[in-house]
């Protein structure tokens, strides 16, 4: 009996140290670019004779160059679109301004926001965030700009934002069961 009950706790502890190295590693794996951007998607909306601004955080692992930001099935245009980076930049807050486009409806748009690193004429890489960007009319602007990003930001994330809380949560709760029963 005691064997198999010492089984059962090297399982979950097997599990919780795994469980563990996936949540550290995973953000991480997006990242071999040479610099990171977050948050994975923003979700914004565009008065159609306006602009609203975002905030995008960007680090960099080793990567000392230029980023070009650009869009993917979005109708509107972004600025800045050249970004310089150092090697040591980390969470680095970059504001970038999306500007209504009136020759093209007034409805949602889903894209990607595309960040490339390049060096000369080659590029070395990127990473892409997905977008939904709403423009409307200005009759129908509300608050917008950064702080509307935000909240946007975090409702769109809301998901995961739980999720991660509740995987920590249950990790700490396993180590401090785990550490009783001994």
């Amino acid at each position: 009996m005691k064997v198999k009950m010492n089984m059962n706790m090297n399982k979950k502890w097997m599990f919780l140290i795994i469980l563990t190295v996936y949540v550290l590693a995973v953000p991480y794996a997006a990242s071999a670019t040479g610099f990171a951007v977050g948050p994975p998607s923003i979700n914004l909306t565009v008065p159609v004779d306006g602009e609203n601004t975002i905030v995008v955080y960007v680090t960099s692992h080793d990567y000392d160059g230029e980023v070009v930001v650009g869009t993917e099935n979005i109708p509107l245009r972004v600025s800045p679109e050249v970004i310089q980076l150092s090697d040591t930049d980390e969470n680095r807050r970059i504001e970038l301004t999306f500007y209504g486009n009136r020759s093209v409806k007034e409805e949602t748009y889903s894209g990607k926001l595309t960040f490339l690193g390049s060096t000369e004429k080659n590029i070395v890489g990127g990473v892409k965030i997905k977008v939904a960007v709403t423009q409307i009319s200005r009759a129908d602007a509300g608050a917008g700009g950064i702080q509307g990003s935000i909240v946007d930001s975090l409702r769109a994330n809301s998901t995961v934002i739980i999720g991660t809380l509740l995987v920590m949560v249950s990790l700490i709760l396993g180590i401090g069961i785990g550490r009783r029963r001994k």
